[in-house]
C-alpha cells in the first residue's frame, strides 16, 4: 500500500510535469511560428526595398542612358541645328528620369556609398561628353565619318567607364538578392524542422501522460473495489453527502448490518438516527451542527438498536470538504461500545496515578525554571566579582547580589525539601512578614541582568503609597512574578521594553491590595488563547515552544498561586504590540514602630523624572516625610528651576535627577546644575532604576552625592535626607553586615567537607572566637573527652560525616561523665526537614542550624546558647 502510494504521488508529479511540459511545447511552437514567420517576412522585406528597388532602379539607369545614345546616331545622318535641338530635348527627358533612378540607388543601394558617387560622377561626366558632342554637331554640317570620329574620341570611353560602374552595383545588388533569398530559404526550413520536432515531443509527451492517466485509472478502479469490499466488512459506516446533488450522495454497504436498518442513500445524513437517539442526543447533534466556518465535528451518543436489546455508544465525526463547486460531507459512525466499557474501567487507575504523579511532576518542572534564574546570578556575579578582584566596591556589590540570589535560592531549595507536602498534594500558603523592598530589590538584580544581557530595557515603578514591611508568602509571590517576568523576557525582542508596576488599589488597617502588571513590548498574544495559556503544559501554539522553549507550566503554577492566595490574574494583549499581566493580590499589614523623629520641613527638593507614575510615586514620599517637593519631566527644566532658585535666594537643597531621560540624561542634567551652583546646595543625587555600578564613576564626576535606587521606598528616601541634612551622632555600623562578638570563647567545628569547615571558620573567626576543627564525629569526640572540663564553649556539629555521624558523637557526649558534657551543641546541617529538626533535639542537641548558614542566624543561635549557659 505504501509503495502504490508512493508510485502514486510520483505519477502525479510526473503528470504534472507533463502538463507543464506540454505547455511549454505548445508555447514555443507558437512562438517559433511567430519568429519563423517575422523572421520570413523581414527577409522578404529586405529583397523588396533593398536589391529588388537597386537592380530595378539600374535597369530603368540603364535604359534612358541607352535611349540617349540611340537618340544620338540619327546625328549622324542629320546633324542640322533643328535637329539637335530636338535631339537635346529628347535626352534631357531621359535624364530627369535617369536622376530619379539615380537617387532611389542612393537610398536601397546597401554596398559601399562610394559606388553609387562613382556612378553619379561618371553619369555627370557623360551628360558633359554629351553636351559637347550636341554643340559640336550643331556648329556645321558634320559628315557621318565626323560624327563617329567624335563620339569615339569623346564617348565611348566614358560610356564604357559608366556601362562598367552600373554593372558593379547590379552585380552586387543580384548578390544581396539571391544572399536574402537563401536566408529566407533557410528560415523556411528550419522552421518545418522545429515544427517536426515540436510535434514529435507533443506526441510523446501526450503518450506518456495517457499512460499515466490509465494508470490512475486502473489504480482508482481498484480503489473502489477495495473501498466497497472494506466498507461491507469493517464496523465503521461511512456517508457522503452533497447537499445540493442528493443523488450522489454515498453510505457503505455495512450500514443496515450495524444500524439494524437500511437507510435511504438520498437523506443520508446524522438525521437519520435520530429516530433511535434520546432527546438529548438529539438536542447535542443539532448544537453541533449549528455552528459556521467549522470543517471537523465529533460527538459521542448512545443508539438503540432497533434489532438487539443492547445500547450502543456510537463516534460520530464528520468532514466537511470544501471545493469550488459545492460542500461535501462525509460522516464516519464508530461502534464505540466495548472501547468506552474499556475506558472507564482504566479511568480509575489512570485517575489515581495521576494524583500520585501530577505534584511531583508539576514541582519538578517549576523548580528546574526557577532554580535556574538564582543560580544564573550567583554564577555571573562569582564571574564578575573574579574579574574585578581588585575593585572593592565591585566586589561588595557582587557579594550583595550573590546574598540575595542565594537567599531567593535557599527558599526554593526549602520547598523542594518540603517533600511530603508535594507528594500528598497539598500546598500551602505560608503568611509572614516580609520586606518588600529587599523582595523588589532581589527581583530586580535578576531579572535586570539577563534583560541587559537581551538588549532590553526593565523597569520598576511604584505608585501610590505602599509599605515596605507586607504579610504573605513572598516565596509564592516572587514565582509569580518571575514566571511573568521570564516569559516577557522570552517574548520581548531585542530594543525592546519591560515593566513591572505595582500599584496600590486599596487598604484598610490590616489589608493591603496591590496590583502588578507586568508589561512588554513583545509579540502578543492572540485573543482567542488567552484562556489556553493558563492551562498546564498549554503554550499559545506549537511554534512557541520550537521557536522560544518552555514547558508551558510558568503561567499555569501563576495562575494557582495567584488563587491560593485569593487573587486574581489576567492578561491583555494584542499581537505585535505586546502584552499586560495584571496580578492582584492581597496582603496582610504590620503595624508599624514608631522610628526616630525627623524634620524634613524646611527641605527643598527638585525631582526630575520622565516617567509620570514615578514622578507622582517620588512627589508623595516626599511630602510623606514632610519635605517640600517641586517636580519637572526633563533635564532643561530641572536646570532652568535651579537656577530659578537661586536667583530668587531660596536654593533648593536636593535635587533628585533620574539617569535615563529624554534630551539630556541625568549626567548631563546634574552636570549642568553643579556648573550653575555657587555653593554646596543643592546637592544632586542620582535615580536609576538599574545597576548603579556602571554609572559610579560618572555620577561622581558629574558631582552627584549618591545614587539611589528606584523605586524608591519611604525608609531609603528618609534614610538619603538623614545622611545628608541630619548630623549623625556615634559611629555607624556597616550597613546589612550582622556582627557578633565572642571573645574569649572556644568553639568547636565538627565539619567532614574541608570547604565548609574554612566557611565556617572564617566566618565564625570574626567574631574574635578561638576555633578547633575536626574531620568527624569520632575526631570531634577524642577532642572534647582529651579537653579539661569547661574548655570548649560551643559545639558546631554535622550531621552526615564518616566514622562517626553528628548524632552519635553527640550521644557520646552527653553520655560522659563530665560537669560539662551540657556543653551547647547546635547540628549544622543540609538536613532541614522538621523530623531532622526534632530527630537532632532528640539525640541531645540544642538547637539546628541549616545549610547554607545565614550568619544572622548563625549569632543570634550561638548568642541565645551561650546567654542560657550563662557565658
Amino acid at each position: 500500500m505504501k509503495k502504490e502510494s508512493l508510485q502514486l504521488a510520483k505519477n502525479k508529479k510526473i503528470s504534472a510535469i507533463a502538463g507543464t511540459v506540454l505547455i511549454v511545447l505548445l508555447a514555443v511552437f507558437l512562438f517559433s511560428i511567430i519568429f519563423s514567420v517575422t523572421n520570413l517576412m523581414s527577409r522578404l522585406d529586405d529583397i523588396r526595398t533593398h536589391p529588388f528597388k537597386v537592380l530595378d532602379a539600374g535597369g530603368n539607369l540603364q535604359n534612358d542612358v541607352d535611349n540617349v545614345r540611340l537618340s544620338f546616331e540619327q546625328l549622324k545622318n542629320i546633324n542640322t541645328p533643328e535637329v539637335v535641338a530636338d535631339v537635346r530635348e529628347q535626352i534631357q527627358v531621359f535624364y530627369e528620369d535617369a536622376e530619379r533612378q539615380m537617387n532611389i540607388i542612393e537610398k536601397r543601394y546597401l554596398g559601399d556609398d562610394s559606388d553609387v558617387e562613382a556612378l553619379r560622377e561618371y553619369m555627370a561626366e557623360m551628360q558633359q561628353e554629351q553636351d559637347a558632342f550636341l554643340d559640336y554637331a550643331a556648329e556645321a554640317d558634320r559628315s557621318e565619318e565626323e560624327i563617329v570620329s567624335y563620339s569615339s574620341e569623346h564617348l565611348e570611353q566614358v560610356n564604357e567607364a559608366f556601362d562598367k560602374q552600373l554593372e558593379g552595383i547590379l552585380k552586387y545588388a543580384r548578390q544581396r538578392f539571391e544572399y536574402f533569398y537563401s536566408a529566407a530559404d533557410r528560415t523556411s526550413t528550419n522552421a518545418i524542422l522545429f515544427a517536426c520536432l515540436i510535434f514529435a515531443a507533443v506526441l510523446i509527451t501526450l503518450f506518456i501522460y495517457r499512460r499515466l492517466l490509465r494508470w490512475q485509472t486502473i489504480r482508482l478502479r481498484n480503489q473502489n473495489q477495495l473501498f466497497d469490499l472494506l466498507s461491507s466488512t469493517i464496523d465503521h459506516v461511512f456517508m457522503i453527502n452533497e447537499l445540493e446533488h442528493p443523488e450522489r450522495n454515498y453510505i457503505s454497504r455495512n450500514a443496515e448490518r450495524i444500524l439494524g436498518f437500511a437507510p435511504d442513500p438520498e437523506k443520508v445524513s446524522p438525521e437519520v438516527l435520530f429516530d433511535y437517539m434520546s432527546s438529548e442526543d438529539q438536542e447535542m447533534i443539532r448544537q453541533l451542527f449549528n455552528t459556521s466556518g467549522e470543517t471537523y465535528w465529533s460527538a459521542i451518543f448512545h443508539y438503540r438498536h432497533p434489532s438487539l436489546p443492547e445500547e450502543k455508544i456510537f463516534g460520530l465525526q464528520t468532514y466537511r470538504i470544501q471545493n469550488e463547486e459545492q460542500d461535501r460531507f462525509v460522516t464516519i459512525l464508530i461502534d464505540q461500545t466495548e472501547m468506552v466499557r474499556v475506558q472507564k474501567e482504566l479511568q480509575t487507575a489512570i485517575i489515581q496515578a495521576e494524583k500520585a504523579n501530577a505534584a511531583k511532576s508539576e514541582f519538578l518542572s517549576r523548580m528546574s525554571h526557577e532554580i535556574r534564574t538564582p543560580m544564573n546570578g550567583i554564577i555571573g556575579m562569582v564571574m564578575i566579582g573574579q574579574q574585578n578582584i581588585d575593585d572593592s566596591q565591585k566586589v561588595a556589590d557582587c557579594f550583595r547580589k550573590i546574598n540575595l540570589s542565594s537567599k531567593h535560592l535557599l527558599n526554593l531549595i526549602n520547598d523542594v525539601l518540603d517533600m511530603s507536602k508535594i507528594e500528598s498534594g497539598r500546598m500551602e500558603i505560608n503568611r509572614t512578614g516580609f520586606d518588600f523592598r529587599v523582595f523588589l530589590e532581589s527581583l530586580n538584580n535578576v531579572i535586570y541582568g539577563q534583560a541587559q544581557d537581551k538588549g532590553i530595557e526593565f523597569e520598576e515603578i511604584l505608585i501610590g503609597d505602599i509599605d515596605e514591611t507586607l504579610v504573605g508568602d513572598s516565596l509564592r509571590v516572587n514565582q509569580i512574578l518571575m514566571n511573568l517576568l521570564s516569559n516577557a523576557l522570552k517574548f520581548t525582542p531585542r530594543g525592546g521594553k519591560i515593566t513591572l508596576r505595582i500599584t496600590r488599589t486599596d487598604a484598610d488597617d490590616t489589608n493591603l491590595f496591590l496590583k502588578f502588571e507586568v508589561i512588554d513590548t513583545g509579540c502578543g498574544i492572540a485573543p482567542e488563547n488567552f484562556d489556553k495559556i493558563f492551562k498546564a503544559f498549554e503554550q499559545e501554539n506549537s511554534n512557541v515552544s520550537q521557536v522560544y522553549g518552555g514547558t508551558g507550566l510558568g503561567l499555569s503554577i501563576s495562575k494557582r498561586f495567584t488563587e491560593m492566595m485569593d487573587g486574581k490574574i489576567t492578561v491583555s494583549s494584542q499581537q505585535g504590540k505586546g502584552s499586560n499581566f495584571t496580578v492582584m493580590l492581597p496582603f496582610g499589614r504590620i503595624k508599624q514602630e514608631e522610628g526616630e523623629a525627623h524634620d524634613f520641613s524646611r527641605i527643598r527638593v527638585l525631582v526630575a523624572d520622565d516617567d509620570p507614575d514615578s514622578l507622582a510615586h517620588t512627589k508623595l514620599l516626599l511630602r510623606k516625610v514632610g519635605a517640600q517637593a517641586d517636580v519637572t519631566d526633563n533635564g532643561y527644566e530641572a536646570v532652568a528651576k535651579t537656577e530659578q532658585a537661586q536667583t530668587m535666594g531660596d536654593p533648593y537643597d536636593l535635587c533628585l535627577i533620574d539617569w535615563k531621560m529624554p534630551f539630556i540624561d541625568g549626567i548631563e542634567t546634574i552636570r549642568r546644575i553643579r556648573s550653575a551652583s555657587v555653593s554646596e546646595r543643592p546637592a544632586a543625587v542620582l535615580m536609576t532604576a538599574y545597576d548603579s555600578s556602571e554609572i559610579q564613576e560618572k555620577s561622581r564626576a558629574c558631582g552627584a552625592v549618591q545614587i539611589i535606587t528606584k523605586p524608591l521606598f519611604e525608609s531609603s528616601l528618609t534614610a538619603l535626607l538623614s545622611e545628608l541634612f541630619e548630623k549623625k551622632s556615634g559611629a555607624e555600623e556597616e550597613g546589612g553586615t550582622v556582627k557578633g562578638d565572642f571573645r574569649g570563647k572556644r568553639f568547636l567545628i565538627a565539619e567532614d567537607n574541608e570547604l565548609n569547615r574554612e566557611i565556617a571558620q572564617e566566618l565564625l573567626s570574626t567574631t574574635g572566637a578561638l576555633i578547633e576543627c575536626a574531620v568527624n564525629g569520632k575526631e570531634a569526640v577524642d577532642k572534647f573527652a582529651a579537653s579539661l572540663p569547661g574548655y570548649f564553649d560551643l559545639i558546631l556539629m554535622d550531621i552526615q560525616m564518616p566514622i562517626m555521624s553528628g548524632y552519635e558523637a553527640t550521644k557520646a557526649i552527653r553520655a560522659m561523665e563530665r560537669r560539662d558534657a551540657d556543653v551547647p551543641i547546635l547540628a549544622m546541617t543540609a538536613n532541614a526537614f522538621a523530623e531532622d529538626v526534632e530527630k537532632s533535639l532528640e539525640c541531645g542537641m540544642n538547637g539546628h542550624i541549616n545549610k547554607p548558614i545565614d550568619l544572622e542566624e548563625v549569632f543570634t543561635k550561638i548568642a541565645r546558647e551561650l546567654e542560657n549557659k550563662g557565658m
